[in-house]
């Protein structure tokens, strides 16, 4: 077992040194438990492979870089797991709003099923639509919808509304009552508890998610999309675990690759990574508690997907700009050097290893 964990460390290291790592864990073995000694070879392992042994931040940027590749691996994870959700189908559409209401015509009823599982302005993401999504409309990319709607709400309104809900088998949320117009705080003609409501009730039913929108001027909308598949769960879990290793070897190549050179590479280096990172990361620490304000504001029968948490699609742009500059770092760590003949390796001193 101790053989495979020194695919923690670096190839060079363990060609150079795997056979005294694995003489000292035979030595020790009997004093120490093997989980510490798996744990402290696999700790010392990564920290080997970032090279700079006098730095004490490069742990914290190669941890920020991985956190944040393992947050973009698991929403790509997921994002492929919708992809292979079960379609929207308008019959479906249909048949909830005959069950609901057999006794009334819908003044709107969608007879076409949507062009893709994801739609931005009513049409699939394509090469024509993708300066949209760079420049500003992220937000606009989102599950796609089937809609119907009545020119008049049915009579008894809510409580009618509620009761047919639960005679169908959807299970419900607490309505959200919002106000249908704003007026200016503080002015004389602006009484908040005049101000009629819109009415959301969110319901969710198998792999389907029906959103009721009542309005103060007496008409019903009512919306519906497809639930989270369960796919996405560990395929975000999947796309994490190889996110963040992943990150973290990169970046302790990227690190190593650049320990030692002229200035006229590290210092490029470190420039570019550090303003990509605010690229990265800004959406991310702007999006996450926003989103999460939200959620706890209101009932979600199906949480945002994960990319919207971290900013994405809608700030794309900051991302890709980020990605061009991770990849000219990458460029600069693979450019060709001479090592010195008498340079310790990455991480290496002249003592036994820690187990």
């Amino acid at each position: 077992m101790h053989r495979w964990l020194l695919l923690a460390y670096p190839r060079d290291y363990r060609r150079a040194r795997g056979p005294e790592i694995l003489e000292t864990v035979r030595d020790v073995g009997a004093a120490h438990r093997r989980t510490r000694m798996a744990a402290n070879l696999v700790r010392h392992g990564l920290r080997a492979r970032l090279g700079r042994p006098a730095s004490r931040t490069v742990v914290v940027w190669a941890s920020v870089f991985a956190v944040v590749c393992g947050l973009f691996a698991a929403s790509f994870g997921t994002w492929l797991a919708w992809l292979g959700s079960r379609p929207l189908d308008h019959r479906d559409l249909a048949a909830v709003v005959r069950q609901l209401y057999p006794d009334r015509q819908a003044g709107h009823l969608d007879q076409d099923d949507p062009p893709a599982v994801f739609l931005i302005y009513g049409h699939p993401l394509t090469g024509d639509l993708l300066s949209e999504l760079l420049l500003g409309d992220g937000g606009e990319y989102a599950p796609a919808e089937l809609t119907a709607s009545f020119d008049q709400a049915p009579p008894a309104g809510l409580t009618e509304l509620r009761r047919r809900l639960d005679a169908a088998g959807w299970e419900q949320s607490e309505p959200v009552h919002s106000d249908a117009y704003d007026c200016i705080p503080d002015h004389p003609r602006c009484d908040p508890a005049t101000i009629p409501s819109d009415v959301t009730v969110n319901a969710a039913r198998g792999d389907h998610i029906l959103a009721v929108e009542m309005t103060a001027e007496g008409s019903m909308s009512l919306t519906l999309s497809r639930a989270t598949p369960g796919a996405a769960y560990p395929a975000g879990l999947l796309g994490f675990a190889l996110g963040a290793p992943g990150g973290w070897v990169l970046f302790g190549w990227a690190s190593r690759r650049t320990e030692g050179r002229r200035p006229l590479v590290q210092a490029p280096a470190k420039v570019l990574y550090g303003v990509a990172m605010v690229f990265w990361a800004a959406p991310i620490l702007l999006s996450a508690p926003l989103m999460l304000t939200h959620h706890l504001s209101e009932p979600h029968p199906r949480w945002h997907v994960p990319w919207e948490w971290l900013g994405q699609p809608a700030l794309s742009l900051p991302f890709l700009l980020g990605a061009v500059l991770l990849l000219l770092v990458l460029a600069l760590a693979a450019l060709p050097h001479r090592r010195p003949a008498d340079r310790t390796l990455a991480g290496a001193t002249g003592q036994r290893p820690t187990v």
